[in-house]
């Protein structure tokens, strides 16, 4: 059960990357002419940093033995 999830797990976080590196991508390369520095990027990327490192925190104490 624990490796399945594992895996389901990984599938999302590589998704949710590609996502990312799209966005900003698009947002350096089409950038918003009143936001030069590209302000909207950095906390993003912070943000999602600390919800990916939860998910992954929540995840490892799910009790997977006890599941099934």
């Amino acid at each position: 059960m624990f490796s399945t999830a594992f895996i389901l797990y990984g599938i999302f976080i590589l998704g949710y990357g590609i996502f990312t590196a799209a966005l900003v991508y698009h947002v350096y390369t089409f950038a918003i002419p009143e936001d030069p520095l590209h302000t909207f990027v950095i906390p993003f990327i912070l943000i999602s940093l600390i919800l990916v490192g939860v998910s992954f925190y929540f995840f490892l104490h799910v009790p997977w033995n006890t599941i099934l």
